[in-house]
C-alpha cells in the first residue's frame, strides 16, 4: 500500500500503526489519525512468483529486486511475518528496476522446474506453464505501475503478507 511521507513519519513514530493500518486495509476499516489511505494492491499468490522472477531465489532480501520481502519491520506478526516498510528513496528504487522489466524479459526468466524445485509458493495449477505465464502477465503490470505512481509521489511502501 502507497503510504505519503507524512505517514511514513507516523508510522516510525509508532511502529504498532503499521499493524493496525494492515488490518484495516484487508478488512476495508480506518485507523484513526492515519490520513486518507490509499487503495492497497493485492497480488493474491503471485507475489511469490514475482518475487523470484525478480531476483533468482526464494528468499532473498537484499537484491534490488527484493522489494517485495524486505523493508524495515514495524508492528507484529500478522500471519506472515510483520508489516514491513519502504520510505521514499528505496520506493524509487524499486520502480526505477520495475520500469527497467517488461513481462516478456520476466517470462524468458521463467524455468517452471526451477521454480517448483525451489519452492516457489502457491504456482497456479502447480506446474503449469500456461497458468504461470497468465498469472505473471496480470500481476506484473499491475505492480509495476503503481510501484511508479507511489514513487511519482514521493511516497513509500508499506508491506505485509496475509
Amino acid at each position: 500500500m502507497g503510504v505519503s511521507p507524512a505517514q511514513i513519519k507516523a508510522l516510525r513514530a509508532d511502529p504498532s500503526l503499521a499493524t493496525d493500518v494492515a488490518m484495516a486495509a484487508m478488512s476495508e476499516g480506518e485507523v484513526s489519525g492515519f490520513g486518507p489511505r490509499q487503495e492497497a494492491l493485492d497480488l493474491q499468490k503471485s507475489w511469490h512468483m514475482l518475487h523470484y522472477l525478480f531476483t533468482g531465489s526464494i528468499d532473498d532480501t537484499r537484491s534490488p529486486g527484493a522489494g517485495l520481502l524486505s523493508g524495515e519491520e514495524l508492528g507484529e506478526d500478522i500471519g506472515y511475518g510483520p508489516v514491513r516498510l519502504h520510505g521514499e528513496k528505496v520506493t524509487a528504487e524499486f520502480a526505477r528496476f520495475l520500469q527497467n522489466l517488461d513481462i516478456e524479459g520476466l517470462l524468458a526468466r521463467m524455468n517452471v522446474a526451477e521454480m517448483a524445485n525451489a519452492g516457489v509458493y502457491s504456482m497456479p495449477g502447480g506446474d503449469e506453464e500456461d497458468g504461470i505465464r497468465e498469472e505473471v502477465g496480470y500481476y506484473f503490470p499491475q505492480l509495476r505501475d503503481y510501484v511508479v505512481q507511489v514513487a511519482q509521489k514521493q511516497g513509500g511502501l508499506l508491506i505485509w503478507l496475509s
